[in-house]
């Protein structure tokens, strides 16, 4: 008689097999990105080069609960043009596009809170991988106002972008060893979006494939 085959192991008991797999170091880039421009893309970028992140992992916010008096752009869009933006990064796996916080939002309409963010993250990174979570300097002012901010920095140690005009020695003492020097850019989604609405040219601001598509599909035109 022949011994019984024996019954496979399951390496999704131990391994994610999801998107992040296989990546020891991640770094997690929220934002409405509405729409992304060249510095959404550039910076982060270095940040992961100067911390040895394998990845960027870029959550675009279903409902941001500090702007929630705000109108975002159709998710559909957001997630198009980021994907545009970041193709080929995505194409070289230093970056990730995930739609958990929208997917989120149009289950049960709750804000996008960080916590919760990478708390589901959490689950989908390898045993022993480390998150990190990028923040600009206007963040670090209201970040113990966040929903469990201390959770959060449990989950994921935050890194800071200098945002200008702020400087390094604008952020309390005990936030300044998590500043990682990039080149400064003064581009912003709001400059973008005012730019569009009175004809202005978007060159230097955005990769041209997102500036295609934005006039294709007549986004941020004044009413």
């Amino acid at each position: 008689m022949t011994d019984p085959p024996t019954k496979p192991l399951l390496v999704c008991d131990t391994q994610p097999l999801g998107p992040l797999a296989g990546f020891r170091r991640v770094l997690v880039f929220g934002g409405s990105f509405d729409p992304p421009h060249l510095a959404h893309v550039s910076l982060p970028e270095q940040v992961r080069q100067a911390i040895g992140a394998d990845v960027v992992v870029y959550m675009p916010a279903g409902r941001a609960p500090h702007k929630l008096n705000k109108q975002q752009t159709d998710s559909k869009h957001r997630l198009a043009m980021l994907r545009l933006a970041l193709a080929d990064a995505i194409e070289a796996k230093t970056a990730v596009v995930l739609e958990d916080e929208i997917r989120r939002v149009e289950q049960d309409g709750r804000p996008s809170y960080t916590v919760d963010t990478l708390t589901e993250l959490q689950k989908q990174i390898d045993p022993g991988a480390e998150m990190r979570l990028l923040i600009g300097t206007d963040q670090v002012r209201i970040f113990k106002t966040w929903r469990a901010w201390e959770r959060v920095i449990e989950l994921a140690q935050p890194v800071v972008m200098v945002r200008p005009p702020e400087t390094k020695l604008d952020l309390p003492e005990a936030w300044r060893d998590r500043v990682v020097e990039v080149a400064t850019s003064k581009i912003s989604s709001t400059q973008v979006r005012q730019q569009v609405a009175v004809g202005g040219a978007m060159e230097g601001m955005l990769a041209g494939n997102v500036a295609t598509y934005i006039r294709k599909n007549k986004l941020y035109l004044a009413e």
